[in-house]
């Protein structure tokens, strides 16, 4: 590997965290390999000496579970980025190739489907660990939907080749899971034809209620959109004071909605009644650099918030469709309680609420009071028959709602299915379940999310 490869000194703080920052650690040590083989050979050796690492992408994870909290070694995979293999509709990649660079390997007349914000830089491994999505989720599904198989190095030391059948697939099992329970070391991914075209319908309404309604309209009229994401006034101000200003109106909410296939014409005058028919105004672009601003905006808000705080919180709860106006306001009335400034921008079509709340990293009060205040947000969407999390992830944020959405049965069966693949709980341990013997927590904010007065060991 090299000595070059194997960070023992103050560079390794860089790996402490990821782009959930409230939560720092202290990586034991950090180590790139640059092949399958060198991985393999890494992670083998971390194994026999029962010491436990943290695998790693990018450092995108929201949700703080590529964090070594408990003093782990980091084990990252940004230099297994290769293409292995184009073949029909299928491409086989390193797990440390980003999301965007796939659909740049494959035939011109294919895409690889999810596409979750961070999509340039967020990699393929970190994508199949958090199960990610993106805009595209709507119609064309998320990682899980377009993982064919995997090959994967796990906890007893050996090279496993799973998927790549329709039935009981059991490559489904690591999507999701984290870095809990293997190391995905490549990832064959189902690749879609592109559209013969492609068409953007904005609508704008005076609130998020017309707006919330609107996207329950489309779907009652037999439209199944390939995105419709929603953005309110706050998070179109800070879009439009950031660079990427997108030229926006001055309303309540925006409703951007995206249609392809042969029938994307029809689809436009059908959207745009359901948008007028709730109080909405109907904007097309007209061309394709208004139609790229306008998405490039959208895409650009989690990054835009920082013109106004330098870290937030970014929650992303799945709830019905139905339930989007009652929710939001319910949020509203949360942050307006706790004197919070919260932009909501998120995937509408499929109800996963991406709340943004700012707090000063600084302050504890602020600290506080934004965690306070996501509590309040998650059990809201939960009460609404949400699900705590939709594409983000657990890791270290969302530990204390486990027991609040699972039964005690269901938890004891997840830390079944750990202790039968990582019976040493080496892979990422403290995160994800529940369970936290032996984890530490000097950190104050991991306290809370720990949702345990663990001390120091």
């Amino acid at each position: 590997m090299g000595e070059q490869w194997v960070i023992d000194g103050d560079d390794r703080l860089l790996y402490s965290y990821d782009a959930f920052t409230l939560v720092k650690g202290s990586p034991f040590l950090v180590v790139l390999p640059g092949t399958e083989e060198e991985a393999i050979a890494a992670v083998r050796h971390l194994l026999s000496r029962g010491v436990r690492f943290v695998v790693r992408g990018s450092g995108t994870s929201l949700s703080g579970s590529t964090v070594p909290t408990q003093g782990e070694v980091v084990v990252s995979m940004t230099r297994l980025s290769r293409i292995y293999e184009v073949k029909g509709m299928e491409i086989t990649v390193g797990p440390g190739i980003a999301n965007a660079l796939v659909s740049r390997g494959c035939p011109s007349w294919l895409f690889y489907s999810p596409d979750p914000s961070s999509y340039v830089v967020s990699s393929i491994g970190g994508n199949i660990s958090h199960d990610s999505g993106g805009i595209h989720v709507l119609k064309y599904g998320t990682t899980s939907n377009n993982v064919v198989s995997l090959r994967v190095l796990l906890p007893d030391g050996t090279v496993e080749e799973v998927g790549g059948t329709p039935f009981l697939d059991p490559s489904q099992i690591f999507v999701g899971a984290e870095g809990t329970l293997g190391v995905v070391l490549r990832a064959t991914l189902k690749l879609t034809p592109k559209p013969p075209k492609r068409r953007t319908v904005m609508g704008v309404f005076k609130d998020v209620n017309s707006a919330s309604r609107a996207v329950v309209g489309v779907f009652r009229v037999g439209v199944i959109p390939a995105a419709m994401e929603m953005m309110d006034r706050n998070s179109i101000l800070v879009v439009e004071k950031s660079r990427y200003r997108a030229g926006y109106p001055e309303c309540g909410a925006i409703l951007l909605v995206e249609l392809d296939g042969f029938g994307a014409d029809e689809e436009v005058e059908l959207v745009s009644k359901v948008i007028e028919g709730n109080g909405g105004e109907v904007r097309v672009p007209k061309g394709d650099e208004e139609e790229e601003r306008l998405w490039k905006g959208r895409k650009g808000a989690f990054a835009a918030m920082g013109v106004i705080s330098s870290a937030y919180l970014t929650l992303d709860s799945n709830i019905p469709r139905s339930k989007l106006p009652e929710v939001l306001e319910g949020v509203y009335r949360i942050a307006s309680r706790y004197g919070l400034f919260v932009a909501n921008v998120f995937h509408a079509g499929d109800g996963n609420l991406h709340p943004l709340i700012p707090y000063d990293p600084e302050n504890k009060s602020s600290i506080q009071r934004a965690l306070e205040a996501s509590a309040e947000i998650v059990r809201l969407a939960l009460r609404a028959g949400g699900v705590v999390s939709g594409e983000h992830g657990i890791g270290i944020e969302k530990l204390r709602f486990m027991e609040d959405y699972y039964s005690s049965s269901d938890l004891e069966i997840m830390e079944r299915i750990k202790g039968n693949f990582d019976p040493n709980r080496l892979l990422n341990p403290c995160k994800l379940l529940p369970r936290l013997e032996g984890c530490k927590a000097k950190d104050e904010n991991l306290r809370i999310l720990y949702k345990r007065p663990l001390e120091v060991e």
